[in-house]
């Protein structure tokens, strides 16, 4: 397993290369043109004026679709689904996964960003959602306190849309990706958690690297970081998190696009990689290009 430092960033030496976050699909049937706009999940809904053509993007087309539909995330059902999901059985717990002494290593960084909180107040939490949980409060220093978590881009190009009159809708259900999040075997997701931890000053940098590149609009960088081996995702953890993902959303994709105009917001990582949507789109013999202007 390699870490899950990206799961809710994006499941993601920067250069000023503009236009890659956004791709058109054309070609093959398509009802006139859609769209491929990959996210970071704790970027803010101001982003969306940045990329060269998103605003137009989401004028044109007639449903926005988004990992979740926004509506379900705050949903009672999806909230105690989402309780139920991250909260690990009673007999494998945090405590009964570590050793004493990665215990204590583990709870001296949770105390660091959780504001004095430790492992005694989250030991109930399974050990992913405790790396995902770090991994945002590592990546919400670089927003200078202006990150507002009722304002993140997913949900805001789908509010956007709704206000346009557009239909909005999910990709896969919220019991759904909290499985792929969170599904490893407890043990791995413990092992992630300590090695997280004694790498922290690492994984900060590479936190840093990914908001730059993400404010570049550089794909590539993006990518580079997502397969790094030391920071990344292997393939295993590539094909449970992204490219399973992936294949399912295709047949909801291929189903609309030749017959309404579909914008795809998703997280930017699952845009790459030989499994990601852009080549898988490819694949099939749509057109898939890069939207510069």
């Amino acid at each position: 397993m390699r870490k899950l430092l990206f799961v809710l960033l994006i499941l993601l030496c920067c250069t000023q290369v503009h236009g890659q976050l956004l791709w058109k699909v054309s070609g093959k049937g398509c009802y006139e043109s859609s769209y491929l706009f990959g996210t970071l999940h704790l970027e803010t809904g101001e982003f969306i004026d940045s990329v060269p053509g998103l605003a137009k993007a989401i004028e044109n087309v007639d449903v926005i679709f988004g990992e979740i539909e926004g509506n379900d995330l705050t949903s009672m059902g999806s909230m105690m689904q989402m309780v139920k999901e991250a909260t690990a059985p009673a007999d494998s717990t945090i405590d009964k996964l570590l050793s004493p002494d990665d215990y204590r290593m583990v709870d001296a960084v949770v105390k660091k960003y959780m504001f004095g909180f430790g492992l005694k107040e989250l030991g109930a939490l399974k050990p992913a959602i405790i790396t995902a949980q770090l991994s945002v409060m590592q990546m919400q220093e670089f927003y200078s306190n202006n990150l507002d978590p009722t304002n993140l881009i997913d949900v805001a190009v789908q509010k956007r849309g709704v206000a346009l009159g557009k239909r909005v809708d999910g990709l896969e259900s919220v019991e759904d990706q909290m499985a792929a999040l969170f599904g490893a075997p407890l043990l791995e997701q413990a092992e992630d958690l300590v090695d997280f931890c004694r790498k922290d000053g690492e994984f900060g940098n590479s936190s840093r690297q990914l908001y730059e590149a993400y404010r570049a609009q550089d794909l590539a960088a993006i990518e580079k970081i997502v397969f790094d081996p030391e920071i990344g995702m292997d393939e295993a953890e590539m094909d449970r998190l992204s490219y399973n993902r992936n294949r399912k959303w295709m047949d909801k994709i291929t189903q609309t696009i030749p017959v309404q105009r579909v914008l795809v917001a998703v997280g930017a990582a699952h845009l790459v990689g030989e499994q990601g949507l852009i080549k898988l789109l490819r694949s099939r013999g749509y057109k898939v290009e890069s939207v510069l202007d």
